[in-house]
C-alpha cells in the first residue's frame, strides 16, 4: 500500500487552481441582489469549482496506488441503443454476463467523472463524483445510475477496442457524494468517507477529506473578504493567493503524468473476455 501521508503536497496546486478560477469567474450584475451579487456569483462558482477540485484530487490519489490505473482523459462513452434497452426492461443482475459492441447504434453518450481500471483484478470503476447528493432526488438519481449501468455493459468492449487491447472481467458503478451524508451501496451511492472500502486503498478517504477541509479554510476566508467588501466595511480581497497560507507551491507533477498512464498505451496479447459483470460497486474488502 502507498504511503499517503505526504500526498497534501500535492493538493497545493489543486486547490491554488481552484481558487483562482473561482476568483477569475464572471459577476453577473443583478438588479436584485444589487451590491451583493458579486457574492452570489461567488457562491456559485465555489459550487462549481468544489466537484471539480474532488474529482482531480482522486484521480491523484487513486494513482498512488501501484495496482490503480485512472484512464487520462473523460471518457466519452456510447449509450448503446440495446444497452438502454436491456437495462431498462431487465433486472440488473440478470444482466451479469452481458456486453455490448461499443459501435453499435448509440442513444447519445455518458462522460463518466472518473474510470478507474484495477490491472490485478481487472475490474473497472465507473465514477460519479457529486459534491452533494442533498439536491439529488431519488429519480435523478436512479437516472443516473441507469445511464451508468448502460455504459457499463458496453465499457469491456470500449476499452479493448481503443485503449490498447485494455482487458477488464467486471465493471462497478458508483456515485460519490462529496459531503458524506448519503450512503447506499445496494444503490451504487458512496459516501466519499468510504473510498478506502471502495478503492481498496487505506489511506484515500482521510486524504481527501483533507483536501476538502483546506479548501473550505481557503473558500470561507475568501467568502468573508468579498462579503465585508460588499458591506462597505472593507475592499474585497483582489486575488485568492490573498487568503493563501504560507506554503511553496507544487503542482500535480508526476503524480498526473500517472493518472494519465492509460493514454501512454499499454498493449497486451489478451482477448476480451466472453463473461463480464456489471453491478453497483461493492466493498474492496468484500464486506460491503
Amino acid at each position: 500500500m502507498p504511503d499517503l501521508s505526504g500526498e497534501h503536497a500535492l493538493f497545493d496546486g489543486l486547490i491554488e487552481d481552484a481558487m483562482t478560477a473561482i476568483e477569475k469567474g464572471p459577476s453577473v450584475p443583478d438588479q436584485v441582489l444589487g451590491r451583493y451579487a458579486p457574492l452570489a456569483s461567488l457562491l456559485r462558482s465555489v459550487s462549481f469549482h468544489e466537484g471539480r477540485l474532488l474529482e482531480r484530487g482522486l484521480a491523484v490519489v487513486a494513482a498512488l496506488h501501484p495496482d490503480l490505473q485512472v484512464l487520462g482523459k473523460p471518457l466519452k462513452l456510447p449509450l448503446v441503443e440495446a444497452a438502454v434497452q436491456a437495462i431498462s426492461t431487465n433486472r440488473w443482475e440478470v444482466l451479469d454476463g452481458v456486453c455490448f459492441d461499443a459501435d453499435a447504434g448509440t442513444k447519445g453518450t455518458y462522460r463518466p467523472d472518473l474510470v478507474i481500471v484495477n490491472r490485478k483484478t481487472r475490474k473497472a470503476f465507473v465514477i460519479d463524483l457529486k459534491r452533494s447528493l442533498a439536491a439529488y432526488g431519488d429519480s435523478t438519481l436512479a437516472d443516473l445510475t441507469s445511464r451508468m449501468m448502460a455504459t457499463g455493459l458496453v465499457l469491456p468492449d470500449f476499452l479493448y477496442k481503443r485503449h490498447k487491447r485494455l482487458s477488464i472481467t467486471s465493471v462497478d458503478i458508483a456515485v460519490i457524494d462529496g459531503a458524506s451524508r448519503k450512503s447506499d451501496h445496494t444503490q451504487g451511492i458512496w459516501k466519499l468517507g468510504e473510498l478506502d472500502d471502495l478503492l481498496g486503498l487505506p489511506g484515500a478517504a482521510a486524504a481527501m477529506e483533507h483536501l476538502r477541509s483546506t479548501f473550505g479554510e481557503r473558500v470561507r476566508a475568501l467568502i468573508e473578504s468579498q462579503a465585508l467588501g460588499a458591506l462597505g466595511l472593507q475592499q474585497p480581497s483582489p486575488t485568492a493567493s490573498s487568503t493563501a497560507p504560507t506554503r511553496s507551491r507544487k503542482h500535480d507533477g508526476p503524480q498526473v503524468e500517472k493518472a494519465g498512464r492509460a493514454e501512454a498505451g499499454r498493449s497486451s496479447d489478451e482477448t476480451p473476455v466472453a463473461c463480464i459483470v456489471v453491478g453497483f460497486a461493492r466493498s474492496a474488502s468484500g464486506s460491503g
